[in-house]
């Protein structure tokens, strides 16, 4: 399994910072009721703007039309591992749907088999490697 960024759909607008690629992030989440989306905005730990309410489609990168090098060095894709959602909107983002870190290991330790040694990171450790103190599962 990916590891994903939980985002508290049930205290909206969720803010919370992240550690992604050795740098600090915040990060929004918001909802637009009249489109049915969830949207994200994003700083860098210099208070710096990244990116201003971005939908977060299923199945796209976040940012991914913004070649802006200071966003994270990391691809969030808005992705349900299940396959079965069709759109990231209320009924599903939070629940399958998540902001996942889309990072795939060559050895395939994402699949769960024990017997396999992961490279650059281990799927199985706790997601505060990921996330800082205020992030909870």
């Amino acid at each position: 399994m990916r590891r994903y960024i939980p985002a508290d759909i049930n205290n909206l607008p969720d803010i919370f910072d992240i550690n992604l690629a050795g740098d600090t992030y915040t990060f929004r989440v918001d909802y637009n009721s009249v489109a049915d989306y969830y949207t994200a905005t994003i700083w860098d730990n210099l208070g710096n703007l990244l990116l201003t309410q971005q939908p977060l489609i299923l199945g796209e990168l976040v940012g991914y039309d913004l070649p802006d090098q200071r966003l994270p060095r990391i691809d969030i894709r808005i992705m349900d591992e299940t396959g079965q959602a069709t759109d990231a909107g209320k009924n599903e983002f939070g629940y399958n749907v998540q902001m996942y870190l889309d990072v795939i290991d060559p050895n395939g330790s994402e699949t769960g088999d024990p017997t396999i040694e992961p490279l650059g990171y281990d799927p199985d450790e706790p997601i505060e490697d990921y996330t800082d103190e205020a992030v909870s599962n």
